[in-house]
């Protein structure tokens, strides 16, 4: 059951009272009725009252008549009361009609909302379901702060310095990522506490006619060795020695405007100790691309989904083993594994990944350093160091920028972490002079041998790479494809990040040990995108490890952007025993996961047919009219003709497609019979018409269209019929639970921006229009952004249906006219407001849970309790569906 289904079951308790509510939320996450029924007796009841249930394992529940406050005391108590305890329930629920007071015994959370918030909160129980919760860390606004202070600077900067070339472009980056470095340098320990900003203020002028000068001195400082500054300014002399070639190019400081110059000390006010290295590598770059801003870090991968790809690629072992170090020799084991760890990132952009990777591992270092003193207290004066080094993070990055960003992220998060370790056991690990640093090479990663970047040995693949749809990509970029997949015969259509996931799997094919995570956008998991990928990665013997199903972009920026995105875990085959899909706030635990990343769904891949598989009647295009919009008329258009010249009427048709069948706001065209053509043109404005049309056609570039010009009165593509038609949308937003789908008589004509399947009987529309069939649209059909994007050949004629009796589709036709029925009853609404979930009345909703019952029937006798069940069902009919027509 997927998150989704469980809130839409939430919303509809509220009115449950006592127990009764407490089995209504269990039915909401999919717990068998014979369970639940068994409680309801007593048969799993271990409680005493009768206002409570105890159920072993599952849950504490008890309905109380007292104020919210006591919930509290009640809960406390009922954690320290042994009887319940001995049951082990994973949650404890208390509950007064108003408000429920939850406790995850596992988890050690607690929820405290109102019976109406329920469903804004259901990750909370969905253990019941099957699926784990995770938790996920959040940004700093601080952040976005400085990287909007610093865009500030770097925009009076730029107004008052000639920055044309790439030189100086690459020069004033080179400025701004040192002026990163010092702001953070004196907030957390590297200088003196102010020692920069103070020297800024005290020693310039407010005029700023010096501060590039003072720039320029101090910068050359930093690279200067103490026995070797004779005749530096005595006030820098303070300054420690940064080496590690952050300073060591010589690049002239820009002009500074009093302005300017105030910027600085303004950044230099803010606590850049709250800072996070792991991103503000990455909000610098957008602060240096102004045409990149979009809301200042809009570009960057956010540790939230950072972290959902290293979490399961290696983290949680990690954290596993510590937690189960309960000895000295196993901490020593684990800190020698945590020093081999291996990490890749092959777009490392400026250095997102690597930093958090390093972070993440150097706390589960301190968290066993500190279980050893635990265990051995005179251990504790011998940590003096971190076995985690920087040479043991590698990348590659195609931006000279972001490469040098990126070794310096790397470089504050280690100084960052050493702090911690010294608040830990009072060592002080300086930073400077830097010495090691990350293995980051400057390079096209599409094009660059990985091989000759990555260490020998087991390596943890990272990252997230960059996305362009086959349709915006460059001639560069797709010869970039060409060369990734040394095949000339590689599809143009594939994603540009499919480059990545494929020269990763690649990778570790290689690589005994080695496995990757790769945040991706989903449009490789849906639709064509996956017969055209995945058979390539499947043959080199890899396999889906874990993934993450799609989730919204998003980071601490204001203006996010519109991306879905998935993450994708690759390793050998059999190399991870268990496979784990996550989800937001949850994971489901699966023995294979499919490249729709449906769990347990069958390995087959969902490819194009020509004709449906089931004994369904085709669907076709709509009819097309590549008229320059000349065969179509609004309806006062057609009804201004009419009027004047009556014979006209018999050559107009209502017509429409998606939007018109969505919104009902129908158009008309000309629907002109070859054997009438010559008396159509006999009407004037018609005849009018029919002339733009052949010069739109004529003019065009394209040999099929001017082939058409001498037959203006012709659609280009004629799929009509004088029939009943089903009308489905090619483009429907997601928000809805069913693709609104028409039905229309044979007066209207359906156009190109829908699909349609003429002579249809009302079985059929009953049949599409089902939730079984809409979890095998959102799994195989493509996607407009986030909207559902309908395939006849790849989702309506791919579809499996069982064998279909007269019988049955009587009945499935009574379901579907039931449906059509209550639409009716409500003229003055269309069917984008019937179909919208916040405006969808109740008789609509029942009549389709109705029919969805009817159609699931079909498949199984279960109920389903949500659409991975259904999929799963679908994805084994479809697999037997193709090896026996094979």
């Amino acid at each position: 059951m997927n998150l989704r289904e469980v809130e839409e079951n939430l919303a509809e308790i509220d009115g449950e009272e006592g127990t009764e509510f407490l089995y209504a939320l269990l039915r909401a996450y999919g717990l068998p009725k014979a369970s639940i029924s068994r409680l309801r007796s007593g048969t799993y009841d271990r409680a005493d009252g009768a206002d409570e249930h105890l159920w072993k394992g599952k849950v504490y529940f008890r309905t109380v008549a007292a104020e919210d406050d006591a919930l509290y005391e009640m809960i406390e108590m009922a954690r320290a009361e042994e009887r319940i305890a001995s049951e082990s329930p994973r949650f404890l629920i208390i509950e007064n009609g108003r408000r429920v007071l939850a406790r995850d015994c596992e988890k050690d959370t607690t929820l405290d909302v109102g019976r109406s918030e329920l469903v804004d909160h259901a990750t909370f129980f969905l253990p019941w379901a099957g699926i784990e919760k995770t938790q996920i860390e959040n940004v700093s606004m601080a952040d976005v702060k400085a990287a909007e202070k610093m865009a500030r600077l770097y925009d009076e900067v730029t107004r008052h310095n000639e920055i044309d070339t790439d030189e100086q472009r690459h020069e004033l980056n080179v400025f701004f990522s040192r002026l990163l470095f010092c702001f953070f340098a004196e907030d957390t320990g590297v200088f003196l506490k102010g020692t920069f900003s103070n020297a800024v203020g005290s020693f310039t002028e407010e005029s700023g006619a010096d501060t590039a000068a003072f720039f320029d001195e101090l910068f050359q400082v930093l690279d200067t060795a103490p026995g070797d500054r004779g005749g530096v300014s005595a006030y820098l002399v303070g300054f420690g020695y940064v080496n590690g070639k952050l300073f060591q190019r010589r690049a002239a400081a820009p002009a500074f405007t009093p302005r300017a110059r105030s910027i600085v000390l303004e950044c230099g006010s803010l606590d850049w100790s709250q800072i996070n290295p792991d991103i503000f590598g990455s909000m610098m770059q957008a602060v240096v691309r102004p045409s990149h801003r979009e809301g200042l870090g809009m570009h960057y991968t956010s540790v939230e989904n950072i972290l959902k790809a290293i979490r399961p690629l290696f983290l949680e072992g990690l954290e596993q083993q510590l937690a189960s170090a309960d000895t000295v020799r196993k901490l020593e084991r684990l800190l020698d594994r945590l020093a081999e760890v291996r990490v890749f990132d092959p777009a490392c952009g400026s250095g997102n990944f690597l930093v958090i990777a390093y972070k993440e591992l150097r706390r589960i270092e301190h968290a066993a350093l500190r279980r050893i003193a635990e265990l051995e207290p005179h251990r504790a004066a011998l940590f003096q160091f971190s076995r985690i080094d920087l040479e043991n993070f590698y990348g590659i990055e195609i931006d000279d920028f972001a490469h040098e960003v990126a070794i310096l992220s790397l470089w504050l998060a280690k100084h960052q972490m050493n702090r911690e370790f010294h608040d830990l056991f009072g060592v002080e690990i300086p930073l400077i002079p830097l010495v090691e640093a990350g293995q980051v090479h400057c390079g096209n990663a599409a094009r660059i041998d990985w091989g000759q970047v990555a260490p020998e040995g087991p390596v943890f693949l990272v990252g997230n790479p960059p996305y362009q749809g086959g349709t915006l990509q460059s001639e560069y970029q797709k010869q970039d494809l060409v060369l990734a997949f040394d095949d000339r015969t590689v599809n143009k259509y594939l994603d540009y990040v499919s480059i990545w996931v494929y020269k990763a799997a690649a990778f570790i094919a290689e690589r005994e040990g080695s496995e990757a995570a790769l945040v991706t956008t989903n449009s490789i998991t849906q639709g064509n995108q996956v017969g055209l990928l995945w058979p390539r990665v499947f043959d080199l013997d890899i396999e889906i490890s874990f993934a993450h199903t799609s989730f919204k972009w998003s980071n601490a920026a204001r203006g996010n952007a519109g991306v879905t995105c998935v993450v994708l875990g690759l390793a050998r085959e059999g190399q991870r025993r268990g496979k784990a899909l996550y989800s937001t706030g949850s994971r489901m635990e699966a023995s294979q996961i499919n490249p729709y990343l449906v769990a347990d769904g069958g390995a087959e891949i969902v490819i194009q047919a020509q004709a449906p598989i089931s004994a369904l009647p085709p669907m076709v295009f709509g009819s097309m009219p590549r008229d320059g919009g000349h065969l179509l008329l609004d309806p006062e258009e057609a009804a201004s003709i009419v009027r004047s010249f009556p014979d006209a009427e018999k050559f107009i048709r209502r017509y429409g497609g998606a939007s018109e069948v969505i919104r009902g706001t129908w158009r008309r065209c000309l629907w002109i019979p070859d054997h009438q053509a010559d008396e159509a043109a006999a009407i004037p404005p018609i005849a009018d018409r029919l002339a733009q049309v052949a010069a739109f056609r004529g003019r065009s570039k394209a040999e099929s269209t001017r082939a058409f010009a001498a037959s203006p009165h012709r659609f280009v593509q004629r799929a009509h019929r004088d029939t009943t038609a089903i009308v489905v949308p090619r483009v429907s937003s997601e928000r809805r639970r069913y693709v609104p789908l028409g039905f229309v008589d044979g007066s209207t004509v359906v156009s190109d921006s829908a699909c349609a399947i003429y002579d249809a009987q009302p079985w059929l529309f009953g049949l599409i229009h089902s939730r079984m069939h809409m979890a095998w649209l959102e799994a195989i059909g493509g996607r407009m952004k986030t909207d559902y994007r309908y395939s006849a050949n790849l989702v309506y004629n791919t579809f499996p249906t069982p064998p279909l009796s007269e019988g049955v589709k009587a009945k499935l036709a009574e379901g579907a006219v039931r449906v059509l029925a209550v639409r009716e009853s409500f003229p003055d609404r269309t069917l984008a407001e019937l179909y919208d979930p916040d405006q969808m009345p109740e008789a609509l909703s029942e009549a389709h849970s109705a029919l969805d019952g009817l159609v699931d029937g079909l498949y199984r006798q279960a109920a389903f309790r949500g659409g991975e069940e259904r999929l799963r069902v679908l994805f084994q009919m479809y697999t037997d569906a193709i090896r026996e027509a094979s």
